[in-house]
């Protein structure tokens, strides 16, 4: 016998609320997004020459409030080349500046506990004098949840499934189905857990392994977890807009140096504003 824990994930520019309460159904809440002096914020990555990687939350956002996405420390026009609402991803083009860009995992399956990093531009749920600033979180992946997610409306529910000795099982495909209903089937997709803090203006940073290579991307998070999407969802996107990114075999390493995964991924992040 199964059951569920609804978990409410209020979506924001990279910050939302995770309850643990027993409801049904879960209820989806609203949250702040990040928003700064003038505008609003999030960050990116790059997977090529002159595009980036983010939310499509944070896209519809600035087209929502129709501001143009600037691509902080870059020049040029910046447009929005593919939006996938329902995937939360966005892939923007600009100009080439021969910066760096970070490899994908060539990974199939993140087992629970593998250790990661996230990194974005938290303008919210910092210190002042860092908001803004290049920020990284260590972490390992918790699970891998069924969620529905509206980027638009700025909200997402997930749940957690348990037995009857009350110890977490994986649900399947089928168990989000009957959870959410089958009219909530286009916009449910897997999701990832990370027990490491992510805040606002961090949607659309990277999630990175102990090798650099990213393993998905930040788009929610909030008491102490970061919710990201699967690297299936962005490989999709990339094949969809005919980019080949730098794909790379995971590297199992015992001692990682973060801090040298962080350094060498700066070179490849960004701050968006609009």
């Amino acid at each position: 016998m199964k059951r569920w824990i609804g978990g409410v994930v209020a979506s924001g520019t990279g910050l939302a609320l995770l309850a643990a309460a027993a409801t049904w159904p879960a209820q989806p809440a609203a949250s702040p997004v990040s928003m700064v002096a003038g505008g609003w914020s999030g960050s990116a990555f790059a997977v090529a020459p002159g595009l980036l990687v983010t939310n499509a939350h944070v896209a519809l956002r600035c087209q929502a409030q129709g501001l143009p996405l600037r691509v902080e420390g870059r020049g040029g026009a910046w447009r929005v080349a593919v939006l996938d609402a329902d995937a939360d991803l966005a892939l923007l083009q600009g100009p080439s500046a021969g910066e760096a860009v970070l490899p994908l995992s060539a990974a199939q399956r993140l087992p629970r506990g593998t250790p990661v990093l996230a990194l974005g531009y938290p303008t919210s749920g910092t210190e002042r004098h860092f908001a803004g600033q290049l920020h990284s979180t260590r972490g390992a992946i918790l699970r891998a949840t069924l969620t529905v997610h509206d980027p638009e409306g700025g909200r997402a529910v997930s749940f957690v499934m348990t037995d009857r000795q009350g110890q977490e099982v994986e649900p399947s495909w089928e168990d989000g189905l009957r959870y959410f209903g089958p009219a909530q089937a286009a916009r449910l997709r897997w999701r990832l857990e990370i027990d490491a803090p992510a805040h606002g203006g961090s949607s659309g940073g990277p999630v990175l392994d102990a090798a650099g290579q990213v393993v998905g991307v930040v788009y929610a998070g909030g008491r102490g977890l970061t919710a990201a999407i699967p690297l299936e969802d962005l490989r999709s996107l990339l094949l969809r807009a005919g980019v080949a990114p730098v794909m790379r075999v995971p590297a199992r390493q015992r001692d990682p140096d973060w801090e040298a995964v962080r350094d060498a991924a700066s070179r490849a992040l960004y701050r968006l504003a609009c």
